[in-house]
């Protein structure tokens, strides 16, 4: 059995903006390693906002996934305004993602455009 990552993760610091790049694809369990290793990221920088760019990850995680994803957050997690930029053809799950987060007290909106996601961030 392989212990390779299905996934890639590299972070920038652009206007204030916590930039996160996810390349790869999406595996069995992988959403919530990604999420324990995006919050170490978001525990270096001192901001407010965070853009999540997953438009260069193969497949999505399941709406269950999404939900659990969305409900184990720490509540100290909701200070972060975050902005998803994906692929258009990912956008039936946009509404789910916003409505599950929304419900949890964080600020998570869908993107397929990145200088619009920018321009979000900008204005919070």
């Amino acid at each position: 059995m392989s212990n390779k990552r299905e996934y890639q993760i590299s972070s920038s610091l652009n206007d204030g903006i916590i930039e996160v790049v996810l390349t790869g694809e999406f595996g069995r369990g992988s959403l919530e390693k990604i999420k324990n290793e995006v919050a170490a990221i978001e525990k270096s920088v001192n901001t407010k906002s965070e853009l999540v760019d997953i438009r260069k990850m193969k497949g999505h995680p399941s709406i269950t996934e999404i939900y659990i994803f969305a409900r184990s957050f720490p509540p100290d997690r909701s200070k972060i305004d975050t902005a998803i930029v994906d692929v258009a053809e990912n956008a039936d799950i946009k509404a789910f993602l916003e409505i599950t987060t929304l419900n949890t007290g964080m600020s998570f909106k869908f993107f397929t455009d990145i200088d619009a996601a920018r321009k979000w961030l900008k204005c919070q």
